[in-house]
């Protein structure tokens, strides 16, 4: 995406926490030798800078570039959120970056509130002058959405057929290559295997107890 369009400095992610040692989510390889400023709504690894993203201390059009991924299922307003990012970026090509999680269990960092459609985030961006939206997995019910908001310029580059990472993650979920496919959902086989074991347990188990109350009725 990055190749596509121009992301200005200064770089500022929103959420930059990481909250799991075990977690690789730390943006700053992807910006090399660019002023990147991470910020979270409290201290913690990864975080330079504590925000919040419903009043953001940053100056009108101050930010080049807004990076906000997997976070605004955790912001109490969202929509506050996205007004603060756009307002903060520079009105001559400020870029705007969202992702979040929508066929996903509820994860608390420390709290998760809200799952979003590709049309939601079209909606949350709807202040910026160019909006382009993706939803990946499964059309009715993606895995993940992504979204593009730009101040003063226009997105006509981007598509996912030109975004080789994006593309290749929706190819992974249509062909499901060793998995058994339920829905939108992708299953290992042996994981499978374990739940089919289980619940297959469990109505026998309630057959059993149907008998046994038929019997004694």
């Amino acid at each position: 995406m990055l190749a596509l369009v121009t992301a200005k400095d200064p770089v500022v992610e929103f959420g930059s926490m990481q909250v799991e040692a075990d977690q690789d989510i730390d943006l700053r390889r992807f910006f090399p030798d660019r002023p990147f400023i991470g910020t979270d709504f409290r201290e913690g690894p990864g975080v330079d800078r504590v925000e919040d993203l419903r009043g953001l201390t940053f100056a009108d059009g101050e930010i080049g570039t807004a990076v906000s991924l997997d976070t605004l299922e955790h912001c109490a307003d969202p929509v506050t959120a996205v007004r603060e990012m756009h307002r903060v970026l520079r009105p001559d090509g400020g870029l705007c970056l969202i992702s979040s999680v929508m066929l996903f269990g509820i994860h608390g960092y420390p709290n998760d509130y809200f799952r979003f459609t590709p049309e939601g985030f079209r909606q949350l961006l709807e202040p910026f002058d160019d909006v382009w939206v993706c939803g990946i997995g499964e059309p009715g019910i993606p895995r993940e959405v992504f979204g593009v908001g730009i101040r003063g310029g226009s997105l006509d580059a981007l598509s996912l057929d030109r975004m080789p990472q994006l593309a290749a993650h929706q190819k992974w979920w249509d062909d499901a290559a060793g998995m058994v496919r339920i829905g939108p959902l992708r299953y290992p086989p042996r994981q499978l295997a374990k739940e089919l074991a289980r619940e297959s347990k469990r109505l026998v188990r309630e057959r059993l107890r149907g008998r046994s109350s038929s019997t004694r009725g």
